[in-house]
């Protein structure tokens, strides 16, 4: 009997709205605000890989309008486990200066809630099991231990790389010299305007997360203006790399096999 291939979803963040090199477009319908979402796939060395990038193809979509639910609720239904991302954010470290990676390992998200598990809503997986009610999540450890140990293995070679924690703020705006400052003492290293979404969806539906964040800039008050072009501008000169990078992980990632992941929630 031929074995499941193994699925890997890379989903692009600001400046990263292209990865394969000819894949086609699937169309998933979910139940949220019925508009359907387009993920480009393409089978490689033996994995099907598919590419959704969060903002559209051409930055058409503001942070505050993602519909991170659609969005993850479509990678549920191709059965895809594991999800890497990549996030441009701004450091509120000067440890961590533009160009630089660093590998999520935690967040601060107060912006507002978001979960599957409201108003009678029940997802059913693979299994034949079914979840609905209240969930109460363990977010204890919020990226997905595997998939981060397989992205450090291989980001290891690169010198500009460290782990860090990821506020988020609302946006689309840039945050208030006042805001960075309160954030910093809190314990953030980097600031962004979507990941905790997407970290908390996935985990809601046994999906494996983990992100590489891209240092675009500093945040507000360490450096003295912010422009989206600076973020463009930075993200693109590593884009080539990080494509590399992501295609050099997904190489190396051992075969899904099932994750301690699942044991944040009972499917």
């Amino acid at each position: 009997m031929n074995q499941p291939i193994d699925k890997v979803c890379i989903i692009g963040g600001s400046g990263f709205y292209d990865l394969l090199p000819t894949p086609k477009e699937v169309v998933v319908t979910t139940p949220f605000d019925n508009i359907p979402v387009h993920i480009l796939e393409q089978d490689i060395e033996g994995r099907r890989i598919y590419f959704l990038p969060r903002h559209g193809g051409k930055h058409s979509i503001p942070p505050h309008k993602i519909n991170y639910k659609a969005n993850i609720f479509a990678l549920h239904k191709l059965d895809i486990k594991r999800v890497l991302s990549t996030n441009a954010v701004g450091s509120l470290n000067d440890t961590m200066r533009p160009g630089d990676y660093v590998i999520l390992d935690d967040f601060i998200d107060f912006v507002f809630p978001l979960t599957f598990f409201e108003d009678g809503f029940e997802v059913c997986f693979n299994s034949g099991k079914r979840l609905s009610g209240v969930i109460h999540l363990d977010m204890s450890e919020p990226y997905c231990p595997e998939v981060r140990n397989s992205i450090l293995k291989i980001i290891k070679t690169k010198n500009s790389h460290s782990t860090g924690s990821y506020v988020r703020t609302m946006g689309p705006r840039f945050e208030t010299k006042a805001e960075i400052l309160a954030v910093k003492r809190w314990g953030a290293d980097v600031v962004g305007m979507t990941n905790p979404s997407e970290a908390i969806l996935s985990r809601e539906l046994v999906i494996c997360y983990a992100t590489i964040a891209v240092v675009t800039n500093y945040a507000a008050g360490l450096q003295k203006e912010l422009s989206h072009q600076e973020v463009l501008d930075i993200f693109n000169s590593r884009l080539t790399e990080l494509k590399s990078l992501f295609f050099n992980i997904i190489k190396n990632l051992p075969i899904e096999q099932g994750c301690n992941c699942a044991k944040h929630i009972k499917t």
